[in-house]
């Protein structure tokens, strides 16, 4: 009897989907901007073939200008 040994493995990554923009002040470049709304969400892999959205993990603005993101909290009955 032959031992076949399939190997597998699990891997994550993470996933930025833009849902949107704010106009709102960036506190490092000190003036007001246009951040794009970036939803993040961690997806699963099993071989690097099924991918399974597993967690989310929130959303943030993210600055144009420099870069920067900041927790964002969406007002109540946004989706």
């Amino acid at each position: 009897m032959a031992i076949i040994i399939i190997p597998f493995w699990m891997n994550d990554r993470l996933e930025e989907e833009e849902t949107g923009k704010k106009l709102s002040f960036c506190p490092t470049c000190d003036r007001e901007v246009e951040f794009s709304v970036v939803r993040v969400r961690r997806k699963r892999a099993l071989n690097s073939v099924v991918t399974i959205s597993n967690k989310d993990l929130g959303e943030f603005l993210v600055c144009p200008s420099c870069g920067g993101r900041f927790p964002y909290r969406p007002p109540p009955g946004y989706s």
